[in-house]
């Protein structure tokens, strides 16, 4: 690449689709963002490194701090420099097997899309976003309950549940919330079970704040407040929530 990072321009978004269409075989097309004719410079200078990360809520955090001279409105639909940024790091979003060969999953995980479905679940964006709107309290959407050999290519099952519903992801009273709910401090995971099905999982979660709208309004009431309204299917989190919390003090 350049010394000045540019972003891909249509010409090079579909390029970029091309390769992932076809199996990702091969380096992935990095020249395609050196090349003016599939690029476009942007307003201003970053250097993206490609280093490993152990999940992505670390990821949020350098890329939060890679594109703190941007502005967040400007950036947060730009197609092509998410799918750019996605390119940079394809080697860790769809890393190759002992003999080369990729799985590339959804085109839409590596190329922004501007479907309301599918926008969420971009690899690169969605961290940044989380981190920025939320800090730590993401934490519990961004690290797997499991360690993972290759973290940055997880969506995630808990990022799923939450993330299909924008008035939740939006939420900075919610999440922080959920977050305290379902975050292990100690262990710095996620809670054993809550990528599940079972009763108060963060599939149910949603299901249930849905019902609790009717009565209640998350946004004027404190984390704890809200933890002590859901309903007994919860108990088991907020008891070792509670746990966690006297090991703690």
């Amino acid at each position: 690449m350049s010394k000045k990072f540019r972003k891909l321009n249509e010409a090079g978004i579909a390029a970029f689709n091309d390769y992932i269409r076809e199996g990702a075989e091969g380096s992935p097309p990095i020249q395609l963002l050196d090349n003016p004719e599939t690029s476009a410079p942007l307003p201003f200078t970053i250097q993206p490194g490609t280093a490993e990360f152990d999940d992505r809520y670390l990821f949020g955090v350098y890329l939060n701090t890679l594109l703190k001279e941007s502005d967040p409105t400007a950036i947060t639909g730009d197609t092509g420099l998410w799918s750019a940024l996605a390119l940079v790091w394809f080697d860790r979003l769809c890393p190759p097997d002992a003999n080369g060969n990729r799985l590339p999953k959804q085109e839409y995980l590596y190329v922004l899309s501007s479907d309301y479905r599918h926008y969420y679940r971009h690899l690169v964006r969605s961290p940044w976003q989380l981190v920025k709107d939320h800090g730590e309290a993401s934490r519990f959407l961004l690290i797997s309950p499991r360690k993972k050999t290759h973290p940055l290519s997880v969506h995630g099952e808990i990022m799923e549940q939450f993330g299909g519903r924008q008035q939740v992801l939006g939420s900075r009273s919610i999440i922080k919330a959920a977050n305290k709910l379902y975050f292990d401090v100690d262990k710095q995971r996620p809670r054993t079970g809550v990528a599940g099905n079972g009763r108060g999982s963060a599939r149910r979660f949603g299901l249930v704040l849905r019902q609790l709208d009717l009565t209640y309004d998350p946004e004027c009431m404190s984390d704890s407040a809200f933890i002590g309204i859901l309903p007994e299917e919860f108990e088991k989190w907020r008891k070792q929530m509670a746990a966690g919390q006297s090991k703690a003090a």
